[in-house]
């Protein structure tokens, strides 16, 4: 079992699962946060007295050698966006994190800020990115390869793409203080690579079960 402390969040304080630490985290300006072994361990993260124990996560800090830095850590990312029967869109996104043979981490969900709904499926990916690269810096995770299928995402991070809107200017800056050393994979969609497939499904399950956002 792990136990998560969010020093910096919505709720600073001690976790149990993942998803309750996320809800404390994500999209929190400069949060700060981390999973431990114990409990202990993260209630001294939680009351700053953890330097003895980790590095606390920092924005924009080097990358260092951590529990799993790099160390294969493969990340596949995909959004999705549905069109409704009686108008309206559903949205969904969704990655899958592996290590070797061996998967560490899934996940999906609809949460797509409304004012994003104009970018269709990129919000989603762009969402999933995010959530990602979170979770990966709440596991000590300093660098990974991100295997995606839209260009915009890798560059609107490295600056080859000039971010013109509120979103894409969030998103790149989002990434950049996260301070994990990035790896970026362009896939073709639709083209029978397993993992891109899983998520690409992932993403329209989670679509599904949205309700529909008016595009009017």
């Amino acid at each position: 079992m792990k136990f998560y402390g969010v020093r910096v969040g919505r709720q600073p304080g001690v976790y149990t699962t993942w998803q309750a630490c996320q809800k404390q985290v994500s999209g929190f300006p400069n949060a700060r946060f981390r999973s431990f072994q114990t409990r202990q361990e993260a209630e001294l993260f939680v009351k700053g007295m953890a330097n003895a124990l980790s590095v606390p996560h920092t924005p924009k800090r080097s990358p260092s050698k951590t529990r799993l830095a790099n160390d294969g850590i493969h990340i596949w990312v995909d959004g999705a966006c549905l069109q409704h029967a009686k108008g309206g869109m559903r949205f969904g996104w969704a990655y899958l994190v592996i290590q070797g043979e061996r998967e560490l981490h899934r996940a999906s969900g609809n949460d797509i800020p409304e004012n994003a709904s104009q970018y269709r499926n990129v919000a989603g990916e762009i969402m999933a990115v995010l959530q990602a690269l979170t979770w990966c810096q709440a596991e000590g995770i300093s660098a990974a390869t991100i295997y995606y299928d839209y260009q915009g995402l890798a560059s609107w991070v490295e600056g080859t793409w000039k971010t013109k809107t509120p979103l894409t200017q969030s998103y790149a800056m989002s990434v950049q203080s996260l301070g994990i050393e990035l790896t970026w994979v362009k896939v073709k969609g639709h083209s029978g690579e397993a993992h891109n497939e899983q998520v690409d499904k992932m993403a329209k399950e989670a679509a599904g079960q949205e309700a529909v956002v008016n595009m009017g």
